[in-house]
């Protein structure tokens, strides 16, 4: 991970969970980046926070006071619409997984906490696997589990993990909760072996995009079809091939699927 992208993830360690990391030191310029990556995967009001309880600090202090009120601007309009957003948005999350989750809910309730942790870890699962802009949904599942994970029954989340198919897919998420998020990890409630993936974990963290963007097939003026973006591809392949060994199935499906998608972009 470069610098921008550590003290990204301190700010949010601090912010959400309260943990006094020492950020190492940026120029103004590399804050604002911070700031433009924040926004990019809408957790400014989380790195604002982390901002505030990392003050004291020496690098921090040196942020002009014009460009902390502006990051304080955008962090209290990413408030409002998280209080306006309040439902889970599984639409990332693939029909099998989403049938199970309703047969899950009906079996031990919708607002249990226990349905509540495993339709997070569903949601990140999915975007996981199919967007680079996870991290929003990893800080919502580290927040859950901080909050309420010592209330939860591990034998009803182990049972609904099994059913979900995601054993793999959930003990990597462990990993990236304790690792870029400072949550510990007896407050899982889930068995999880960390050390299994610290090579994965800085590999996914390493790719985290710092700015929003997209990519479709298209058809110009010739009957040649290409991508908007010319690594595309490879892209999506990639993440496939990531994530091969968590979830298989999904995986080779999701890199099919989008491929599909895109097809319906090409004029006929």
């Amino acid at each position: 991970m470069d610098v921008i992208t550590r003290n990204f993830f301190r700010l949010l360690r601090a912010g959400a969970f309260g943990q006094q990391d020492m950020v190492e030191p940026m120029s103004v310029c590399k804050w604002r980046k911070a700031l433009q990556l924040s926004m990019a995967h809408g957790v400014e009001a989380e790195a604002y926070e982390g901002l505030e309880v990392l003050s004291n600090q020496f690098f921090v202090e040196i942020i002009p006071a014009d460009f902390r009120a502006e990051w304080a601007e955008k962090a209290s309009v990413r408030r409002q619409q998280q209080e306006e957003q309040k439902s889970a948005d599984l639409s990332k999350v693939n029909q099998r997984i989403n049938k199970r989750l309703k047969d899950i809910a009906e079996e031990i309730g919708v607002s249990t906490i226990e349905y509540r942790i495993l339709e997070a870890m569903a949601q990140l699962a999915g975007t996981l696997l199919t967007d680079d802009y996870w991290i929003k949904q990893l800080l919502a599942l580290g927040e859950l589990i901080r909050e309420q994970g010592s209330k939860t029954k591990r034998d009803i989340i182990k049972k609904g993990i099994s059913k979900l198919h995601l054993g793999q897919m959930v003990q990597l998420e462990g990993a990236l909760l304790v690792t870029l998020m400072g949550v510990m990890l007896e407050e899982l409630p889930f068995d999880c072996q960390t050390s299994r993936f610290i090579n994965q974990v800085e590999a996914i963290a390493s790719s985290v995009p710092h700015g929003r963007e997209q990519w479709v097939l298209s058809q110009g003026d010739n009957i040649f079809v290409r991508t908007s973006n010319t690594s595309a591809l490879v892209w999506s392949a990639r993440r496939s091939a990531r994530f091969f060994r968590y979830n298989p199935l999904d995986s080779v499906s999701q890199l099919f699927t989008s491929f599909a998608k895109s097809l319906t972009n090409i004029e006929e």
